[in-house]
């Protein structure tokens, strides 16, 4: 998906959110991931899905759409399935938006301080003010394929130019050494800035 695509599947997601939910009460989401850096206008790169971190159902706090599901987020995987089967999107990415992603960050550390980017009716998306923060994701999810790009414009965009500065950013957000290790960090640092 690139922006517009992006942008076009959440307008229709919160019409049928709105449509599903019809309380007052919003869906906050935290965007992280690649949708993040595409809605931030970072990069164009464009990206299979959207990951969030819901920080808000309907008034009752955090939720998953993946671990101890409620009714509520059943219904909310139904409704965002139902568009990506609409849009023919292959089974295993109809889930457009997820949160797959969330318990990785969560676990790892404090969520950053976020800012409203846009409102809808139904769902309220949020950035990190930061967006270091999603380089210090990408560099401790470490996956060659799908984020060395990512973490080549953000270095580039944030000024980190050696593996010390890499170490120390994703310090200031995850200071966990043993998630550093867990995830492989001193490898990853060490195949992005090899001395």
């Amino acid at each position: 998906m690139n922006r517009q695509e992006i942008e076009a599947y959440l307008l229709e997601l919160d019409e049928a959110l709105a449509e599903a939910f019809p309380s007052p009460e919003p869906m906050r989401v935290l965007v992280v991931g690649g949708a993040c850096l595409l809605l931030a206008d970072v990069t164009t790169r464009a990206t299979k899905d959207i990951d969030v971190i819901i920080t808000d159902l309907e008034g009752q706090g955090e939720a998953s759409l993946v671990y101890q599901l409620t009714k509520t987020t059943r219904r909310v995987r139904q409704v965002i399935a139902a568009i990506g089967k609409r849009h023919r999107l292959p089974p295993k990415e109809r889930m457009f938006l997820n949160d797959d992603c969330a318990l990785f960050l969560e676990d790892m550390g404090p969520l950053p301080q976020a800012r409203l980017f846009h409102a809808y009716r139904k769902l309220h998306l949020y950035l990190p003010v930061d967006l270091r923060y999603i380089l210090a994701c990408k560099l401790m999810a470490g996956r060659p394929d799908k984020d060395d790009a990512d973490i080549a414009v953000l270095c580039q965009k944030f000024g980190v130019r050696t593996r010390e500065q890499a170490q120390a950013l994703v310090s200031h957000f995850f200071p966990d050494p043993y998630e550093h290790d867990l995830h492989e960090l001193p490898h990853t640092l060490g195949r992005l800035f090899p001395q």
